[in-house]
């Protein structure tokens, strides 16, 4: 009678779990995680004004990212997405004009997506992370994230076009599943941590490729988590580490960390809604030193695009 029981309480076992779906999970064991909150109910934050300040006319027609410049007070770095020219243009924060444009030699731009500044693999400097992620048709197998040293801008190079020689890390890699378009490139300083935030999936899914990334190889990229929303456009990190900004179309969504949170964990919690004045096609977005933030649109319906400001509220 026991052994009948035993294999009773055995066969309940087996069937119980084949019934549950197994989330995967990443190379150290830990599940990603599923956010469920609503959108309609997140509340918003009071921390930046409410208004943008337009700083100025960006006449570029494909805008698709923004980093604060560290070796450049008072720039804004940006690039142009698929069909245009791999460079990087500088433009002046306070007008929005571009006051210089580098072409990386040895770069392609496929679809180049989002800029993000951060920490690299040499302490004391700052690195421009180039995500050339874009697949809006879904047809690519592997992705690219060019890492370089950022850029140091000389007065003669005003008004001009200069092709930059300088060495840069290409890191190649692949999701575990399928084909992603990705807009939105996070960079965590306190690991060194990549991020990336799907667009067009049902619900934008976190990927990440983690610290020490392989640049003479394929790297693989681990799922984090799932979000409520999808169609995310652009993301920021502030200096710190410890202020995320992800944007869609229409919302920019704000996370505060704290001391003892992983960049996955944070981003697992409710946000906060930033202000945000909707543009034509907002693809861009970046903290500066300030605690403040930038946004820009791609030119649409022939509409020159303002790079606008969110300044950060004294506390």
């Amino acid at each position: 009678m026991k052994f009948n029981f035993y294999l009773t309480l055995l066969a309940i076992l087996v069937f119980s779990c084949n019934d549950k779906e197994a989330p995967e999970n990443d190379t150290i064991g830990n599940f990603p995680f599923k956010t469920d909150y609503k959108l309609s109910e997140l509340e918003t934050t009071e921390i930046f004004e409410s208004i943008p300040e337009v700083m100025g006319k960006v006449g570029l027609r494909e805008a698709s990212g923004l980093a604060f410049s560290r070796k450049n007070p008072g720039f804004v770095w940006t690039l142009q997405d698929r069909g245009n020219n791999n460079s990087l243009y500088l433009l002046d924060a306070n007008t929005g004009k571009t006051v210089a444009e580098y072409t990386i030699k040895g770069t392609k731009n496929r679809d180049w997506e989002d800029i993000e500044i951060s920490i690299g693999p040499e302490p004391g400097k700052t690195y421009l992370y180039i995500g050339d992620t874009g697949d809006n048709n879904l047809d690519y197998e592997d992705y690219t994230i060019y890492r370089i040293e950022e850029p140091k801008f000389e007065e003669n190079h005003r008004n001009l076009t200069l092709e930059l020689e300088t060495a840069f890390d290409k890191i190649v890699f692949e999701y575990p599943d399928k084909s992603h378009d990705v807009e939105t490139l996070l960079v965590d300083p306190k690991s060194g941590d990549i991020f990336m935030v799907t667009k067009r999936d049902l619900y934008s899914l976190l990927f990440t490729l983690p610290y020490p990334q392989k640049t003479d190889g394929l790297n693989n990229a681990v799922l984090k988590g799932t979000f409520p929303f999808r169609i995310a456009t652009a993301g920021t990190v502030s200096g710190d580490g410890n202020e995320v900004l992800i944007k869609t179309y229409d919302l920019i969504f704000y996370w505060k960390r704290s001391s003892d949170q992983s960049f996955s964990d944070l981003l697992a919690t409710k946000p906060l809604i930033a202000p945000y004045q909707k543009e034509e096609q907002g693809e861009a977005i970046c903290f500066d030193d300030q605690g403040g933030y930038f946004t820009l649109s791609e030119l649409t319906n022939d509409i020159i695009p303002d790079l606008n400001y969110y300044k950060k509220k004294n506390p």
